[in-house]
């Protein structure tokens, strides 16, 4: 139990250095704005539990936040995108077994198919929440729609390939 609640704190750390440090200075073209550290909030293991969850994505996003002088948006979307999980998430990690416990999300864990659905459904929960409080408007409704699908594929094309690089599939 402590090698897993380590395991996720170094993963929230990294995740949240890469973040800040490298990826949120990477905005080609005022559209691609990978979101790479809500990988620590995809990998909490599915019995966690709905409040612990809930809170790891809000200290998650405000810590963000905090280093990008952008008060609230991580803070949101990182909590929709937990709740989502918790609705979504967890069912289709498990498949519909109410009683499957996966520790950690990952390929090595759940089928890759299933992974892959899981990381886009939760990168497009993501990007568009966060695409809809930058652009607070629809007036510029195709570029707002532009931005945000390009952030979820890059989005989830990074958590596959961290994926793939971190956790080789099983055999």
């Amino acid at each position: 139990m402590t090698r897993l609640i380590l395991s996720n704190v170094f993963r929230f750390i990294a995740l949240i250095i890469l973040q800040v440090l490298v990826l949120n200075y990477v905005y080609l073209g005022g559209y691609v704005l990978p979101f790479v550290y809500i990988l620590g909030v995809l990998m909490l293991p599915t019995n966690f539990g709905k409040i612990p969850t809930l809170l790891v994505a809000f200290v998650a996003g405000m810590l963000v936040d905090l280093f990008c002088n952008i008060p609230g948006f991580h803070t949101f979307t990182c909590t929709m995108m937990a709740m989502a999980r918790i609705v979504f998430g967890d069912r289709m990690l498990t498949q519909g077994d109410p009683d499957a416990v996966i520790e950690a999300p990952s390929v090595r864990e759940v089928p890759f198919q299933t992974f892959m659905g899981y990381a886009f459904l939760m990168s497009l929960v993501y990007c568009v929440t966060y695409g809809l409080l930058e652009a607070f408007s629809f007036g510029n409704f195709w570029m707002t729609l532009l931005s945000m699908v390009i952030n979820t594929v890059v989005t989830w094309v990074l958590i596959l390939l961290c994926q793939l690089l971190v956790f080789p599939q099983k055999k």
